[in-house]
């Protein structure tokens, strides 16, 4: 048998471990488990390459858009070197004041530019405005381009672009030109386009830094640039753009794989316990199965106990009960007086004996299914008169006054009659017992629905089916089902029967107001109304009681009629007028 722990015992009484059963239930979780850790760590795996691919592919567009601009921002200072170079080679150099207006007046339409010079041949400044020109700036300039250089600013020590250009006079060289541009503007014009996850942007020359917008953080991971976009200068030179961008704050991504570790935790958590629920619960059923096969079995062979011990118990006491009979019948010569009455007590409790045996044996029979039905067509008048005269005895007894209304005009019931015998012995012995004085009555009527429209209804039948009778409405209201009945009712004025007993009273071994168990003539088995239950519905119909504490009983008993049969013409039975269509009724006194 199973305990708490999920050990147990097999059929053969082997002792079963838990392991045993839980084991395979164990291992394919734990592969399911591990497969779901497996399909989520390679989904976060997945999730991270994919943002980690979406940050550089952001850091390249970032770098290419800083590297456009930047070359946007050095053409236009080439270009305005250009134009300053154009009004110098115009002028006669004599001339410094309109050139010095002129290119003054160039250089004010570009905020970014922080001075300009023009110098001789001999690298002599003859005109400047703002920052000098960087030391031997005329020696670094390559002929016909304009060459980019990067300088700190000797005043205040920020980093300078520097634009210079050779001057051509009438076709020889006439000295350069040159402009200052802060590498702040650059800086300023990079920076207004940043995006919200840059880390750092950084313009490189050479080994040189040109610009450096942000800076990567240590402990956060960033991801830079695939390539490095180039910015074409105009001496033919190149500068470098690179950029780097987050991923993400360190948070969301140490939150993103916490919660998918913690979600696969928590699912493996909920499966054990739902799979260990399920183990309680199938070694529950198990146990169940187990029982119910225990108990099966158990009443299976209880029924067949009783059905043994019942059949070999006959025997004897049909013996006892036949040589009883032959001593009252003075076989063995007459009684005296004196050995009369212990006799008749001899043959009164073997009497009483053979009847609880044979109900016994009954309801193992009906337990065990083994009791068979052999239907006849019987007259119902007649046989109730049969089976009232043999409880005649019982009712003089007592001296109670005992009836029988059935109708002549009932028809036939397909029934077995063995089984209805029994029936009505088993609710008129009660009635009888149960009633100290007054009356019990039998009753016999007709009811249904509306018969089937194929079968002619006489005027008399119908009035019989009682479709307009209060009473019979009431009655019929409690019928098994819809159909057509016949109904017994075996009625008594009786001590009654509480409403708290009415369905238990219909169970074995239960009885109400039962006596003293020594005495056992008045006692009986508590098993007459539960047979009579168990026979009427193997018949097809039921047994149902109405009852009222301290006025007496009704108990129904309802035969189903085929429709088919109501019309049947029959002869009256021996004794019985045949012109009677209503309920007859006789006395106990009639009988006798």
């Amino acid at each position: 048998m199973r305990v708490a722990d999920g050990s147990g015992t097999n059929r053969d009484g082997q002792s079963i471990g838990p392991d045993e059963d839980e084991r395979p239930g164990f291992g394919l979780l734990a592969r399911f488990v591990g497969a779901v850790f497996l399909v989520v760590l390679g989904a976060l795996l997945l999730l991270d390459r994919a943002q980690s691919g979406a940050t550089r592919e952001q850091a390249n567009s970032d770098a290419g858009s800083a590297a456009l601009l930047t070359e946007a921002f050095v053409s236009a200072h080439s270009v305005l070197l250009d134009r300053i170079a154009g009004i110098v080679e115009r002028e006669p150099l004599g001339d410094t004041a309109a050139v010095s207006n002129a290119v003054s007046a160039l250089v004010a339409t570009s905020p970014a530019v922080r001075g300009a010079w023009i110098a001789d041949t001999t690298g002599r400044v003859w005109w400047r405005a703002g920052s000098s020109p960087p030391p031997s700036a005329h020696r670094r300039v390559a002929s016909g381009t304009t060459f980019v250089a990067l300088s700190p600013d000797s005043t205040t020590g920020h980093r300078r672009i520097w634009f210079i250009r050779e001057l051509g006079v009438n076709g020889a060289p006439g000295g350069t030109a040159g402009l200052s541009v802060d590498a702040d503007s650059l800086r300023t014009l990079l920076g207004r386009a940043a995006p919200a996850t840059r880390q750092s942007l950084l313009v490189l020359a050479g080994r040189d830094t040109v610009v450096r917008l942000g800076a990567s953080p240590r402990g956060v991971s960033s991801s830079p640039s695939s390539g490095s976009p180039v910015v074409h200068l105009p001496d033919g030179g190149t500068w470098r753009v690179v950029a780097a961008h987050a991923l993400m704050s360190p948070v969301l991504r140490w939150g993103q794989w916490v919660f998918g570790a913690l979600g696969v935790l928590l699912l493996a958590i909920g499966l054990l316990r739902e799979q260990r629920r399920a183990l309680q619960v199938a070694g529950r059923s198990m146990e169940l199965e187990r029982l119910y096969s225990d108990v099966k079995r158990a009443n299976q062979a209880k029924s067949e106990f009783l059905a043994n011990v019942s059949h070999e118990l006959r025997t004897p006491l049909n013996a006892i009960v036949g040589f009883v009979e032959l001593l009252r019948d003075g076989f063995y010569g007459d009684l005296s007086p004196r050995q009369v009455p212990p006799v008749d007590r001899i043959a009164a409790s073997a009497t009483h004996l053979r009847h609880l045996v044979d109900q016994v044996l009954d309801i193992a029979k009906i337990a065990a299914g083994r009791l068979e039905v052999h239907p006849e067509t019987i007259v119902l008048r007649p046989f109730v008169l049969n089976v009232a005269s043999e409880l005649e005895s019982l009712v003089s007894e007592k001296g109670l006054a005992f009836s029988i209304t059935v109708g002549a005009s009932l028809p036939r019931v397909r029934t077995d009659p063995t089984h209805l015998r029994q029936i009505l012995i088993n609710l008129i012995g009660n009635a009888v017992k149960y009633t100290p004085a007054g009356t019990v009555s039998v009753r016999a009527r007709l009811l249904g629905g509306p018969p089937d429209s194929n079968v002619h209804m006489t005027p008399t039948r119908s009035s019989i089916i009682g479709l307009d009778d209060a009473s019979a409405r009431n009655l019929l209201a409690r019928a098994p089902r819809s159909g057509t009945w016949v109904v017994l009712q075996v009625v008594d004025s009786g001590v009654g029967i509480a409403p708290a007993d009415l369905d238990r009273i219909f169970d074995e071994f239960e009885q109400v107001n039962a006596g003293p168990r020594g005495d056992s003539m008045s006692r009986g088995t508590g098993l007459g109304l539960a047979i009579s239950r168990r026979l009427a519905r193997l018949l097809g119909g039921d047994v149902s009681v109405e009852s009222e504490l301290g006025r007496g009983s009704t108990f129904t008993v309802w035969l189903p009629v085929n429709p088919a049969d109501l019309n049947r013409e029959r002869r009256p039975a021996p004794g019985v007028s045949s012109s009677a269509d209503t309920p007859q009724r006789e006395s106990a006194d009639g009988m006798a």
